[in-house]
């Protein structure tokens, strides 16, 4: 007899009924080889008297077997495996890690090599993080009031079944009307997708824009999920420099000579890692190359709502007269980014495409949710946090750009930036990025390590630093366990 005292394992305190417990147990034992066709269970008083529970329990269980198929009732012999189970091999485990692949029970490809699943920042400890907004500010409270508000209506129960791809009519129509307000880009709701964050916007327009084979122009330093997304299209990256004034166009346009492309993605205000902003001259010249050379242009815009000392430039999509550009947005980085919506607008025939593409992938977002940001948005509550936050995180970054300044100057330096929620510091040489994060987050803070910012073309020994998300009392207490873990021995080369 199996020794059914350690194979099968009761918890009192599950909320699974103990007898289903017991016959989940025999099916795992029949499913993995371990019980076969036609071999004998154990009588219900066996049972019972070694797994410690009642004897009508373990009948429960032996009736729910036969009833699901695993097992039958041969009259005055007791309860059996069903014989005509297929006869299943025992599992058999790898030898070692190194053998999972081979071992594996079916074939498959991972062509997301260069990308590695997203890291968990939901921690509580301190932490300086890549330039994310500080979501205490976010007026979740309302927008979860107006999420329950909707819900109760009548109406409200009909944004409960399938709705549009493309989102919330109310929403896109809502947004439409902000972009107008404060970019000056005129977009139709049918000319208008909403995401599930920028990403899925870049995602969806490398899938439609690229082929293998093709070429597209990326920053020199670039978002390097963008980069690993073009790549999984099979798109080989053009790099182009940037500099102070945003990507080099003059660069590019050279380039062009001996090189085809289909798209050139930027990120024009606040550029991903570097936080520079491109000059207008470059937008235009970038517009008339996008006209003469017929490639399109994905333009981020992912915090234009954040700039600080002037007011920004309008995005490219604002003054393309030629609709080369897909823009896209998103509302998860300026509010709070486990909510994720954001927005792609393009040429019409385009955004149709990207709405039959992402039907694809996932049907449609929460339209309850869209729905609670689009009463927001037409409350002004959206604009009313924006101003709040932005007044605030200006605050912030100044501080934060001093301590820099007075306690830091001697081991990096870095520019003030406009705008964004982050600073881009460039360490010297004898601060080793990854040693200093590990002991960082000893001494009881999390930072990153600059690896993000880094690709094939761009090693600089620099990464970001947030200052969006700390309170100021936090940010004095996250730049002083900084200074303390630079000044350590073991955080230099």
């Amino acid at each position: 007899m199996l020794p059914y005292k350690s194979l099968i394992q009761v918890d009192r305190k599950a909320a699974v009924t103990l007898y289903i417990q017991v016959c989940n147990q025999f099916i795992a034992l029949i499913t993995n080889g371990t019980m076969r066709p036609s071999d004998a269970l154990p009588s219900s008083r066996v049972l019972s008297e070694l797994i410690g529970i009642n004897r009508h329990t373990v009948r429960l269980a032996y009736e729910e077997l036969i009833s699901q198929g695993w097992a039958e009732s041969i009259e005055r012999k007791g309860i059996f495996v069903l014989s005509k189970l297929p006869i299943l091999s025992k599992n058999k485990l790898p030898e070692s890690n190194r053998d999972a692949r081979p071992n594996e029970a079916f074939a498959w490809t991972n062509r997301f090599k260069g990308a590695a699943p997203g890291e968990s920042l939901q921690r509580s400890g301190l932490a300086i993080d890549d330039g994310f907004p500080d979501v205490r500010l976010a007026p979740v409270d309302q927008l979860m009031r107006e999420y329950r508000s909707i819900s109760r209506r009548h109406y409200g129960k009909n944004f409960l079944k399938y709705g549009s791809t493309k989102g919330s009519e109310h929403l896109r129509a809502s947004i439409s009307g902000y972009l107008s307000q404060t970019r000056g880009l005129v977009v139709s709701t049918e000319n208008m997708l909403i995401t599930k964050g920028s990403q899925m916007g870049i995602y969806l327009a490398s899938q439609l824009l690229l082929e293998p084979s093709d070429h597209i122009a990326v920053g020199m330093s670039n978002y390097k999920t963008a980069d690993e997304t073009f790549r999984h299209a099979g798109a080989s990256l053009l790099r182009i420099p940037v500099d102070h004034n945003g990507m080099d166009v003059d660069y590019l346009e050279k380039a062009l000579v001996s090189t085809k492309i289909k798209a050139v993605y930027i990120i024009p205000h606040h550029h991903c890692p570097t936080t520079v902003t491109m000059s207008v001259e470059r937008r235009l010249k970038l517009l008339d190359l996008a006209k003469a050379h017929r490639f399109a242009i994905i333009e981020d815009d992912y915090d234009f709502d954040f700039h600080y000392d002037n007011k920004p430039y309008l995005p490219l999509a604002s003054i393309d007269h030629n609709q080369n550009v897909i823009y896209i947005g998103s509302i998860s980085k300026t509010f709070a980014p486990a909510l994720r919506v954001g927005f792609m607008t393009g040429p019409p025939t385009f955004i149709e495409a990207a709405a039959s593409l992402r039907l694809l992938i996932d049907r449609q977002g929460d339209t309850l949710l869209e729905e609670a940001f689009a009463v927001m948005y037409d409350t002004g509550e959206m604009e009313r946090h924006f101003r709040k936050s932005l007044r605030i995180y200006k605050q912030r970054r100044n501080l934060f750009c001093q301590i820099l300044q007075s306690d830091f100057n001697d081991v990096l330096d870095f520019k003030v930036p406009e705008g964004g929620l982050a600073v881009w510091t460039n360490f010297v040489a004898e601060i080793d990025l990854v040693k200093l994060s590990v002991d960082a987050f000893k001494n009881g803070l999390y930072v990153g390590n600059g690896s993000f910012g880094r690709n094939e073309s761009f090693s600089t020994n620099a990464m970001r630093l947030g200052f969006a998300s700390l309170e100021e009392k936090e940010m004095v207490e996250a730049l002083s366990l900084l200074k303390k873990t630079v000044q350590q021995p073991h955080s230099t080369h």
